[in-house]
């Protein structure tokens, strides 16, 4: 088998990462020197044809990381960028206070990262 288009989690030689980590999503690409790349060129959205009630929103009172957000909502840091993508945000270091941010629900969470990787590929 060889590593070429293949999941983070399929190649041996790489170590297992939580399935909600960014990397995830994106498959990793062997090069003839034995280095491994992800195609993260591939533009990542969230569909705007979801039905709003997948969703709810919080009041972010006061400068938040992306993680604490994450956590807040999954009881993880690791999906901080799918909170990004369902907010259609491009800069991880700007969450201004007294914003309202839309949540997937954590019951989607698993179905909407499927649709996500099925765009990617």
């Amino acid at each position: 088998m060889t590593d070429l288009g293949q999941y983070q989690s399929q190649i041996v030689d790489l170590p297992d990462l939580s399935e909600y980590r960014y990397e995830n999503i994106f498959k990793v690409y062997k090069t003839p020197d034995n280095q491994y790349w992800y195609n993260i060129l591939k533009k990542v959205t969230i569909s705007d044809t979801l039905d709003d009630n997948l969703f709810y929103s919080v009041i972010v009172t006061q400068q938040t990381p992306w993680t604490n957000i994450s956590y807040r909502a999954y009881q993880t840091i690791e999906l901080w960028w799918l909170i990004m993508l369902v907010n259609k945000l491009n800069n991880p270091l700007v969450i201004p206070a007294n914003s309202t941010v839309k949540i997937l629900r954590p019951e989607y969470v698993r179905a909407v990262i499927s649709q996500i990787k099925q765009q990617l590929q």
